[in-house]
């Protein structure tokens, strides 16, 4: 992908996304319901074609970055995390994410790919802010967004239509500033 670099962390590194990752293994997860339950796709899944065309419009753009998220150990592909709307004049960007092996949920690499991310964001871009959206209802993904230092920011009340019902999108953030101070406090703790 456009002026992306390799981020290593503990147990995964992020690496630009490739064409040879465009594969079936990947169209599986977006399949996938358990996947994608918290996910806009869930309502219309992709093909290969569609996966392809998203892939190409991606790489193309400037105002985005999608890595593969990649265990050290195997080197195996385990998931995607992304920058999007990348704004240089504003310094800020969305995070998208997605761990499509579900054998590797709740053990840690969601938020350390998220910290890599953003280690990305704050220290190559210069970005000042990275901001997500995140259903309500998805407790996990908010704990663990507030483990790796996200806020709640914002709440936009009933607007995301979920098993008939209609729930919460809660917007939350994290400044350049705060991600900084909150890894100096580990280390410093150490």
């Amino acid at each position: 992908m456009k002026k992306a670099t390799c981020v290593t962390g503990s147990k995964l590194y992020l690496r630009p996304l490739k064409k040879e990752d465009i594969n079936k293994r990947y169209l599986f997860w977006l399949n996938d319901a358990d996947v994608t339950r918290y996910m806009q796709m869930r309502f219309s899944p992709p093909n290969m074609i569609d996966l392809k065309k998203y892939y190409e419009s991606v790489k193309c753009r400037n105002e985005a970055r999608m890595f593969a998220i990649v265990k050290k150990d195997g080197h195996e592909h385990i998931g995607n995390i992304k920058l999007d709307h990348i704004d240089p004049y504003h310094k800020f960007a969305d995070l998208g994410i997605i761990i499509g092996e579900k054998k590797y949920w709740g053990r840690g690499y969601g938020q350390e790919a998220c910290r890599l991310l953003l280690k990305y964001a704050f220290g190559i871009l210069k970005l000042n802010k990275v901001i997500l959206g995140v259903y309500s209802i998805n407790i996990p993904a908010i704990k663990a967004y507030e483990k790796v230092g996200f806020k709640n920011e914002g709440r936009l009340k009933n607007i995301i239509s979920f098993n008939g019902r209609f729930v919460d999108d809660i917007l939350m953030g994290i400044s350049k500033n705060e991600f900084f101070a909150k890894r100096r406090g580990k280390i410093s703790q150490k």
